[in-house]
Parts: C-alpha cells; sequence; structure tokens
C-alpha cells in the first residue's frame, strides 16, 4: 500500500484535503509527452502502460502467473475509467477478525475486517486525487482447491469482475484477491452482505417483511439479471442461497457456473 501511495504521489496524486493545481498546471501535465521513468511516450494521459502499473504493483506476487495477470490487467484498464476501479492483492496479515460464516459446495465464506480498507482514486482536472480509506468489513470466499488455480475458478473471477465493472451498484463488490495462508487457497475479497442470503431472510422472517420491501427485493434482482444478461452472460445456477442481501438490496453472487449465452452447462439444464 505503501509504494501504491508512492507512485501516486509521483503522478500528482493529492489526498482529497490537498490543494488542487490550477487549470493551466493540469493542462501542462497533460500534455508531457514521455514518462519521466523510461522516457517513451504516453499511452494515454498521465499514464505510462510500461512504468506506471508494474510500479503499482512491484513487489507482490499472488504465486500464480494467471492471478498474477488477471489483477495486472485490471490496473492497465483502470486508466480509461473516471473513477479508478482496479483489483488489490492484499497480504492475508492485513486482514482480523476472521470468522467462518457459511460453507458451500465449491468455497467457505468468512467476515473480516480489513486493516487498511479499499483504496479509491479519481481524476479531476489532470491529476489523480486519492479518498480516505477506513477499515471495512468484508467478506473473504475461499474458492475450494484453488491453491492451483484452474479455468472454472479464474472464469469466475473475471465474470463477477466485467459484472462489478459494469454496475457496481448492482453488483456485489469485488475488491480484490488474498490467500489462506494455511491452505494456499485463493480468496475473493468481496462487500459484506450484512443480512445474508435470501433463501434464510425468507425462511426467517417472511411474514414480517412488508410487501414493498418484497418487490424491491426483486427489482434489485430483475435489475442485476440485466446487466448481467447484457454483458452477454447467464448465470446458469441462480437460487435464493445464491441472492445476498444488503438491507432490502438483493445482491447475484457464485458466479461459478456462469458462462455465455450461448452456451449451457454439460446437462443441458437451464438454472437461470
Amino acid at each position: 500500500m505503501h509504494k501504491l501511495k508512492s507512485l501516486f504521489n509521483k503522478l500528482n496524486v493529492s489526498n482529497k484535503d490537498s490543494n488542487s493545481i490550477n487549470a493551466n498546471e493540469a493542462s501542462l501535465n497533460i500534455n508531457h509527452k514521455n514518462c519521466s521513468y523510461c522516457n517513451k511516450p504516453f499511452t494515454k494521459k498521465l499514464w505510462c502502460k510500461e512504468c506506471d502499473p508494474h510500479r503499482m504493483i512491484e513487489g507482490w506476487t499472488s504465486g500464480n502467473n494467471d492471478v498474477d495477470k488477471f489483477i495486472k490487467d485490471t490496473i492497465y484498464d483502470a486508466r480509461n475509467d473516471t473513477w479508478y476501479k482496479f483489483l488489490e492483492w492484499v497480504p492475508f496479515d492485513r486482514f482480523e477478525d476472521v470468522k467462518e460464516i457459511g460453507v458451500g459446495g465449491f468455497a467457505k465464506v468468512y467476515s473480516a475486517t480489513w486493516i487498511d480498507g479499499k483504496a479509491e482514486y479519481t481524476r479531476q482536472d489532470g491529476e489523480w486525487k486519492k479518498t480516505e480509506s477506513q477499515p471495512i468489513k468484508v467478506a473473504l470466499k475461499r474458492l475450494n482447491g484453488s491453491e492451483n488455480m484452474s479455468a472454472e475458478y479464474l472464469n469466475e473471477l473475471k465474470i463477477h469482475w466485467n459484472y462489478h465493472k459494469a454496475n457496481d451498484t448492482v453488483a456485489l463488490k469485488f475488491y480484490g484477491m488474498t490467500k489462506d495462508p494455511e491452505t494456499e487457497e485463493f480468496m475473493m475479497i468481496l462487500q459484506f452482505a450484512n443480512e445474508g442470503n435470501l433463501r434464510s431472510v425468507l425462511s426467517h422472517n417472511f411474514n414480517n417483511i412488508l410487501w414493498e420491501d418484497k418487490i424491491l427485493y426483486l427489482e434489485w434482482l430483475a435489475a442485476g439479471l440485466k446487466y448481467l444478461h447484457e454483458l452477454g452472460y447467464f448465470h446458469k445456477d441462480l437460487h435464493s442461497g445464491n441472492i445476498l442481501q444488503i438491507r432490502t438490496e438483493s445482491h447475484i453472487s457464485d458466479f461459478g457456473l456462469s458462462g455465455p449465452s450461448n452456451k449451457q452447462k454439460s446437462d443441458d439444464k437451464i438454472c437461470g
């Protein structure tokens, strides 16, 4: 995190309470033709593809080349975003109060406090600005048997990231990756759903939930499916246990069996 902060300071990143550079200075910075590190032309404004992303993520590895490339690609792609969204590799010791909260067929889920919180950057007037980060509660989804990352697990990571990028309001936020130090299995760092899954919410409290709220559940679910389908994906395993609740917000999760809409599962069953 310190290296990430240092890099952005060199790229004219300031904290949100720092003084912004004026329009003329911003224009001058944007018009610089070459990277200050390698002296090669910028590929985008304020961005050298060869140096800047590598400087942001140097000094770490997940231990898996495919996972490293996946995370680094999100950083490369972020240069085109107004809001600087990217995945982070987070050492497991940056989490505390880790507690198991759920077990599925392909994963275990834990709640945890992310000590550093998610770093957020936005581009304004030609400079990158870092917003203040705070410790946040997150969910850690440990992918069973993922110490040797399979194509199926990598598929889930990519679909969830593409879905999050398309609309991070209806999608459960995907912050980054870490690794269980005991099992060496990879873990997704996700937004924490404080109400659990929809199946649990309905089975324990159905009669006390207002119909207005039940309709809101459906509206959120419909919006989530709309964005997923617009990306060209079918979920293929949609049920109430795979819908996570944050207050009255319904968020689709578990994309392990998802795929292009023109391909069905091997058993030819259409699940959603």
